[in-house]
């Protein structure tokens, strides 16, 4: 049964790849899969429409929100009152960045007490909501629902290939491994772009830089 995560079907799958494992456990391969690619570029890549969240207001001219991949902000409620679609801009829809236009956003968070208060520390408070769209119809969504069409970019789903393809192939080693060898009981691993371990091979690690959201 697909997910509406999954990054590819096992269609899409070379056919030594799609023999490798019975079907249960190739669904599980492609969804585990799928999530350690999302995990790896910092956001969900599924589409998901109406996400409501609550954002922290710095007091500057910028929202930051958590998801990635925003297609379309639907609105921005401060303070229980919606605000003007005129008076801010998706800036960036990798980074979730709305910038507002002409007024900053207001401060959210705690202050310091006494006569004069200054800012402690931003946080969401409820007071700022955004309501949006976020990420594409994935294979696994269109899957589940034939009035879909995929729109996931055709380097996220060779990513997702590449790793699937690779994780089929060393079934049963721990998960990272890159070579191994049997005599000499050495191991070498899959490495990330920031030095640490990661379940996902360096070709699909490439694919995915440009949809990557910084940390």
């Amino acid at each position: 049964m697909p997910a509406p995560q999954d990054l590819l079907t096992a269609e899409l799958l070379p056919l030594t790849a799609r023999t490798a494992v019975e079907g249960p456990r190739l669904a599980l391969f492609i969804t585990a899969t799928s999530e350690a690619v999302a995990a790896y570029v910092g956001y969900p890549l599924h589409r998901r429409l109406g996400v409501v969240e609550s954002v922290a207001g710095t007091g500057g001219p910028y929202l930051w929100l958590a998801g990635g991949a925003v297609r379309q902000v639907v609105r921005v409620e401060v303070r229980g009152v919606e605000v003007d679609a005129a008076s801010y801009a998706l800036e960036s829809a990798l980074m979730g960045r709305l910038v507002a236009r002409s007024s900053r956003w207001p401060y959210t968070g705690s202050w310091t007490t006494g006569v004069s208060t200054t800012p402690l520390e931003a946080r969401a408070t409820g007071e700022v909501v955004v309501t949006y769209d976020a990420g594409w119809v994935t294979p696994g969504q269109a899957a589940l629902d034939s009035s879909l069409q995929v729109d996931l970019p055709a380097a996220i789903q060779l990513a997702a290939v590449e790793a699937v393809t690779t994780a089929l192939s060393r079934d049963g080693k721990p998960g990272d491994v890159a070579s191994e060898n049997i005599g000499g009981t050495s191991m070498s691993y899959f490495a990330s772009e920031g030095g640490g371990r990661t379940a996902l091979p360096r070709p699909a690690q490439q694919l995915l830089t440009p949809y990557r959201r910084p940390r």
